[in-house]
């Protein structure tokens, strides 16, 4: 009996690789976690510039359609939209949208005035909107509070 005794291999495992498979497994855990905040961060942000981009062009084309050349800004839950002339274009209207939540800039659109002031030429067609981060009023070509 003693032969059979000696050849014997114990089975399981030690509680060494016990542990450290659990701490293996701990670590894929917790980067996973940190992905799924992360990526609900990257949403909500997806979620401001929308926002922001509709926003500013909206107003960018409404103060261009009416007109309008001066300046100004406006509330709103997610941020703020501020308005007036695009340096360089004449009859152009700049538009920055600025998130609170982010502390950002989200979106510069310029929109150009239309031949014979019907229609709108888009800034996302000419690659003129694009995300800043700076203040709203250094966007607008002024300085910052």
């Amino acid at each position: 009996m003693r032969g059979a005794e000696a050849g014997a291999v114990a089975g399981g495992f030690s509680l060494v690789e016990l542990l450290f498979a659990l701490v293996v497994f701990q670590v894929g855990i917790l980067g996973a976690a940190g992905m799924v905040l992360m990526a609900q961060r990257n949403l909500m942000r997806a979620e401001l510039t929308v926002r922001g981009v509709l926003e500013a062009q909206l107003v960018a084309d409404s103060v261009r359609d009416a007109g309008a050349g001066g300046s100004g800004a406006a509330e709103h839950p997610w941020g703020e939209v501020s308005w007036g002339p695009a340096p360089g274009i004449p009859g152009g209207v700049r538009a920055v949208a600025f998130s609170r939540h982010e502390g950002d800039t989200v979106a510069v659109v310029t929109v150009w005035p239309s031949p014979g002031g019907a229609g709108s030429r888009p800034a996302e067609e000419d690659g003129a909107v694009g995300a800043e981060a700076a203040g709203p009023a250094s966007a607008l070509g002024g300085t910052s509070p």
